[in-house]
């Protein structure tokens, strides 16, 4: 089943499996970009601080288990499909009420259970109000509830679900505040997204914090993760981070910062023919923007080759845009159809080739082609140029397969 928004369904749910997700502490994120690299910061260093925590986080990259980790580490795959199996046996009991998101969420919510976590690091999956990781409640004094919610960076994405312009996107992440509850926001989000969160937390009823990015100008330096918007989503953990109800001392702080990994995000991988590649999932244009900010920084006016595959729907034009220039070469691509998502299509190459041919130079390996058939038509050709993927988070797990 496709992306459904609402709450009853799983609420219902989650009710018949004796409300798993109100057995821990919990932190709740909403946001564009930024999302899970905020929550990959926040697993790490509470890990070294040895706070057992699980981290759910959407979508997969490799595997479809691979949304779900505990202490930092992808949750084995034969323990996730013996809780999967019970969730979806359980649905099937129930008439098939779930969505496939549900299916996660409702998984991701009995296995933190299970493995006694502390705290749960929980990542909205589209929008926030009404999507189906809302179904939290907040922190009421014992043991459980959200301690904390979050906002990362706001563009535009998914309007068709979430409404028309910034303002009505904003307001739809804002959904995850809860009353008493501290929620903290990044402050480089424009001023139309900063209105919202103030005016929503203050109906709402709770405490908020503009979080800066020099926040963590004393500990950026220790991260891994590439990319200037790194300092706002180190920030804005940092924030999160102090205030829980746990001492973690700045070593344990740098050592879980420099420790940090978050596939598929401005990341360097090594294919064995063709060297060094960057792969970034950029998707939506706020993504771009800050892919073409970094592109410029490393390479300069140096010409690039890119292969670009995006899912079906999205606008091509808002990511090329930003990143594309004269003397570029770009070679479309289709990415895998990811597993349990019969509803993700890629852009047909077609589509993908007329858009770049406004900003730059186009190659085509083949109409259905995908990434190994485009990394083998680049064996010996354009020999000294950087080569990047991206334009889906689906692309990069299929690279990430592929090397």
């Amino acid at each position: 089943m496709p992306i459904e928004l609402g709450l009853t369904r799983i609420t219902q749910f989650l009710g018949y499996m004796q409300n798993p997700h109100l057995k821990t502490l919990l932190i709740h994120i909403a946001g564009t970009n930024g999302k899970g690299s905020t929550l990959a910061y926040l697993s790490s260093i509470l890990t070294v601080a040895r706070v057992r925590n699980g981290k759910f986080t959407s979508p997969h990259i490799i595997h479809y288990h691979d949304c779900i980790s505990i202490n930092n580490q992808t949750y084995p795959k034969d323990k996730f499909d013996k809780v999967y199996n019970d969730v979806v046996d359980l649905d099937k009991k129930m008439g098939s009420l779930l969505t496939e998101f549900e299916l996660l969420v409702a998984t991701a919510f009995k296995i933190f259970e299970v493995e006694k976590v502390q705290i749960s690091l929980i990542e909205t999956g589209v929008g926030g109000r009404l999507d189906a990781t809302n179904v939290l409640l907040g922190y009421d004094n014992t043991k459980s509830g959200v301690i904390a919610t979050a906002i990362s960076k706001i563009s535009l994405d998914h309007e068709l679900l979430l409404g028309k312009g910034i303002r009505n996107i904003a307001k739809e992440k804002a959904g995850i505040m809860k009353p008493g509850v501290p929620c903290f926001v990044d402050a480089s989000n424009e001023d139309a997204v900063l209105e919202v969160m103030q005016e929503s937390s203050r109906d709402v009823g709770c405490p908020l914090t503009l979080v800066q990015p020099e926040l963590s100008s004393s500990f950026i330096n220790f991260s891994p993760l590439k990319g200037a918007y790194q300092a706002s989503n180190l920030s804005l953990a940092l924030a999160i981070l102090k205030s829980l109800p746990y001492k973690i001392s700045d070593e344990e702080i740098k050592e879980g910062i420099s420790k940090t990994h978050w596939p598929g995000r401005l990341q360097v991988i090594e294919h064995p023919k063709l060297g060094k590649i960057l792969i970034d999932g950029a998707h939506n244009e706020g993504a771009a923007i800050e892919l073409g900010k970094y592109l410029r920084e490393t390479y300069k006016d140096e010409p690039i080759v890119f292969v670009i595959g995006m899912t079906r729907g999205k606008e091509v034009d808002c990511l090329l845009k930003h990143i594309l220039k004269n003397d570029d070469v770009v070679v479309p691509t289709l990415f895998t159809q990811p597993e349990n998502m019969p509803w993700i299509n890629p852009e047909e190459t077609v589509k993908l080739a007329d858009a770049a041919g406004k900003y730059s130079l186009v190659e085509k390996a083949g109409d259905d082609v995908y990434i190994r058939d485009v990394f083998s038509y680049l064996e010996g050709k354009h020999l000294g140029k950087p080569i990047v993927v991206c334009g889906s988070l689906y692309l990069c797990g299929d690279v990430l397969r592929e090397v």
